[in-house]
C-alpha cells in the first residue's frame, strides 16, 4: 500500500527479507513472519530489529517507537494509501476519513500494491520456451518450476492424454503460505482450473495439449504466480529443472 517502498526494497533488499523468514502477504502488500509462541520476547525484538537494519537501512540509534491498544475485531482500521504507513494498524479519530476498513485492500485501476512489473514481459519468452520444451520431451523425465520467494509452479509432461500437468504450491507445502493463500486468492486459483490438493499436496491442473498452446499456458502460469502469490518481479524469479536451477 506504500509504493514509494520500491525504492528502498530493492532485489538484493527483497533476498535479504526472504533469508529472515519474511513472506508477502499480499492482502495488504505487507511481508509477514509467524515467531514461535515459546520464542523469548528478547530473540523477537532482536530479530525485528535485525530486520530493520538490514532490509530497510534502519538508523537503530533514532528510531520511533509507537504502541496502542485497539478494539479486538477481524479487520481493525488501517492507514489508507494515501497516508505515512501505510497499511499500518491505526483507529486514531484523525485517520478515520482515509482508514481501510477491509481484511484486504484492492487498489485502484493503474495502482499496484507491490512495484509494478509485467511478469509476462519479463518473463514470457522464457516461460513459454520451457512450456514447449515439455511438450517436445513428452516421453522423457523432464519437469520446470517458475520459483520464487512467495510461491511456485511447476510442471511435467502426461502422455495419457497428452498434456502438461502443472501444480500451485499449497500451504500443506508451504506452511508460512496460509496467510498468503487467503480465500479470496484460492477463489482466483480455482477459476483457472487448479483443483483442491488431494491427488498431490498442492493444487493442480492439466493442460489438454489439443486445447493449449505453449504461451497460452506460461501466461496463466505467470498469472497465477503474480496474482494468487504476489509475485511481482522482485526478487527475480528462478526457472528450476531436472538440471538444475539459474
Amino acid at each position: 500500500m506504500q509504493p514509494s517502498l520500491q525504492h528502498v526494497l530493492t532485489t538484493e533488499k527483497l533476498s535479504r527479507l526472504a533469508a529472515l523468514g519474511w513472506r508477502l502477504d499480499p492482502d495488504f502488500g505487507n511481508y509477514t513472519h509467524s515467531y514461535p509462541a515459546g520464542m523469548p520476547v528478547n530473540g523477537i525484538a532482536d530479530s525485528l530489529l535485525d530486520t530493520l537494519a538490514q532490509a530497510y537501512d534502519a538508523d537503530l540509534q533514532n528510531l520511533e517507537v509507537e504502541s496502542n491498544w485497539v478494539a479486538s475485531e477481524p479487520c481493525p482500521p488501517r492507514n489508507g494509501p494515501s497516508q505515512n504507513l501505510a497499511g499500518s494498524v491505526n483507529d486514531a479519530h484523525a485517520m478515520a476519513a482515509t482508514a481501510v476498513h477491509t481484511c484486504f485492500y484492492t487498489p485502484p485501476p493503474g495502482r499496484d500494491v507491490a512495484p509494478t512489473a509485467d511478469l509476462f514481459g519479463m518473463y514470457g519468452a522464457r516461460a513459454t520456451g520451457e512450456i514447449q520444451r515439455l511438450r517436445v520431451n513428452s516421453g522423457r523425465r523432464v519437469f520446470v518450476a517458475l520459483d520464487t520467494v512467495f510461491g511456485y509452479v511447476q510442471c511435467e509432461p502426461e502422455t495419457s492424454p497428452a498434456s502438461i500437468y502443472c501444480e500451485a504450491v499449497s500451504a500443506d507445502s508451504r506452511p508460512e503460505l496460509a496467510s498468503v493463500l487467503t480465500p479470496e486468492r484460492l477463489a482466483l486459483l480455482r477459476a483457472a482450473g487448479f483443483k483442491d490438493p488431494g491427488r498431490a499436496p498442492n493444487y493442480w491442473k492439466s493442460y489438454p495439449l489439443e486445447l493449449f498452446d505453449d504461451a497460452a499456458i506460461a501466461r496463466e502460469l505467470l498469472a497465477i504466480l503474480h496474482d494468487v502469490y504476489g509475485c511481482r518481479g522482485k526478487p527475480e524469479l528462478r526457472f528450476i529443472t531436472e538440471k538444475g536451477g539459474d
